[in-house]
């Protein structure tokens, strides 16, 4: 008990040395901190004396400035005006002239703009007179043109109705030789009738019966003729029907021989032109009249084997005869 007693007497003298220590501190901060205090108002006095003194120096600083650059301000807005004085004197100056000028180089320009114009309108006029005097002889050449073809063309029909003509008048003779076979061959055929329904017994208008041999020969004779007679009736047709009946074999052989030579020459000469030629030049050069080289023309053209353009007769591409 006793050592516990002494520690605490200890504890408690400590304590109350700490309590002492402690105040003393207290007090000598609250000294340090008014003294502090005290240091820092005269500080702050003397740096608002020192402010002042400093903002009076910087305010007078500014107010002398101030009056000086109003002063250099107002000697530079004279000089200002005096410059723009001076530039817009030298400006209207300047202007005036590149006026004068402008109205010189206008005239000037104008004067060659009517000296142009003159030399355009007698230009105009020459070249409308040159396309005039032109289309008049173009005119001119083109009515001789047109009557030339309108010739040609005319000349053509006239050849071509020529030729129709004499094709139809064939046409007429060999069917009248064709009625005319057939008229016989039903004579023939109507005796041989007779006979072989009459025997030798003939009536008495009718001729004298010849013997069965000779019948037998006009009954062959007349056999063979017969099988022409469905050319005959087909072509009957076909001219009925408004189609161009072809041309018989047997009265058109001559015909068609000389037609063939005359057909083949023309051929030739427009292989060796191949430009073309006109009707005219085949005539002369091959010494023919106009309805064979007409006729020839028109066989080759029905055959693809030539072609016309512009009054032109020309080999088509690929033609063989």
């Amino acid at each position: 008990m006793t050592a516990v007693a002494a520690l605490r007497d200890e504890w408690e003298a400590a304590r109350t040395t700490r309590r002492e220590e402690i105040i003393q501190r207290r007090v000598a901060v609250l000294d340090e901190l008014a003294h502090c205090q005290q240091v820092r108002e005269v500080d702050a006095a003397k740096t608002r004396a020192e402010l002042a003194e400093h903002y009076a120096a910087v305010q007078d600083e500014t107010s002398l400035y101030l009056a000086q650059v109003e002063q250099q301000r107002r000697a530079m807005a004279k000089q200002t005006v005096q410059k723009l004085m001076a530039f817009d004197a030298e400006l209207r100056s300047a202007v005036a002239e590149q006026r004068a000028a402008n109205q010189a180089d206008l005239f000037e320009l104008q004067q060659a703009t009517q000296e142009k114009l003159a030399d355009h309108r007698h230009d105009r006029d020459v070249m409308r007179s040159r396309q005039q005097q032109d289309l008049s002889e173009y005119v001119a050449e083109l009515e001789d043109v047109v009557a030339d073809y309108l010739t040609e063309i005319q000349e053509n029909r006239q050849a071509a109705a020529v030729v129709d003509q004499a094709q139809r008048h064939r046409d007429r003779e060999t069917l009248t030789a064709d009625v005319g076979v057939l008229r016989e061959e039903f004579a023939m055929y109507r005796q041989h009738l007779r006979q072989s329904v009459w025997g030798d017994a003939v009536p008495q208008a009718a001729p004298a019966a010849a013997p069965k041999t000779a019948t037998t020969g006009r009954q062959t004779a007349a056999r063979k003729p017969r099988a022409k007679a469905k050319p005959v009736a087909t072509k009957l047709a076909a001219q009925s029907a408004g189609a161009k009946a072809p041309a018989p074999a047997a009265p058109k052989a001559t015909t068609a021989q000389s037609a063939v030579p005359t057909e083949e020459a023309v051929f030739e000469y427009l292989q060796d032109h191949n430009d073309g030629a006109r009707l005219t030049e085949i005539e002369s050069t091959l010494g023919i009249n106009r309805f064979q080289a007409v006729d020839a023309l028109r066989s080759l053209i029905q055959k693809e084997l030539i072609v016309q353009k512009d009054r032109t007769y020309r080999i088509q591409e690929e033609a063989v005869l």
